[in-house]
């Protein structure tokens, strides 16, 4: 089960997709927290967004992932630059939505939207984010949208640090998500 911090990190990274993506000409609709209702049953992508111009619609579910797992560790070490986790979350996310889509695959794609802890961007989704906001007028709103990412993922970091800290001294200390941290 995902800690509040996480799960507000995680709705907080997809607000900021979808605001980054409202700003582009280039694509029209843009929702979040769309529902397929085909495949396995309901999924819940992230987002859902469609291309303005030839009417393509792209599927996206965000996430963050950590380099520590016990499948990644050991690649990471051995590739400390590649984002190891990132691709595999790429991957399991793929393998969950990219058959479950409505739609001829022609006019309706999945991509994920992959950060890992640390701050290094999965490579299909640094490649969608580079085609999605192509070209010198957009690379300002991509480059925000990185930024943004990078310091709620640091910010995120800083309060389960903070935490961490309140619960090593047994001080009741004030999860910013409402829960409580430390003792009691």
């Amino acid at each position: 089960m995902r800690s509040s911090g996480h799960v507000r990190l995680h709705h907080h990274i997809v607000h900021l997709v979808v605001e980054a993506l409202r700003r582009t000409p280039s694509w029209g609709a843009v929702e979040a927290e769309a529902v397929v209702e085909r495949g396995r049953g309901a999924l819940r992508p992230d987002l859902r967004a469609t291309h303005a111009s030839s009417g393509a619609v792209v599927w996206a579910d965000a996430s963050v992932t950590a380099p520590f797992g016990p499948r990644t560790t050991a690649p990471t070490a051995a590739s400390p630059l590649r984002a190891v986790a990132a691709e595999a979350r790429e991957r399991a996310k793929v393998a969950k939505y990219a058959n479950a889509l409505p739609g001829p695959p022609a006019s309706h794609t999945f991509t994920p939207l992959v950060w890992e802890a640390y701050g290094r961007i999965g490579p299909a989704t640094a490649k969608w984010l580079r085609g999605a906001m192509r070209g010198p007028a957009l690379s300002g709103v991509r480059s925000t949208l990185l930024t943004r990412v990078s310091v709620a993922l640091w910010r995120s970091h800083s309060r389960a640090v903070s935490l961490g800290y309140s619960r090593c001294f047994g001080i009741a200390g004030e999860d910013p998500e409402g829960g409580r941290g430390g003792s009691t």
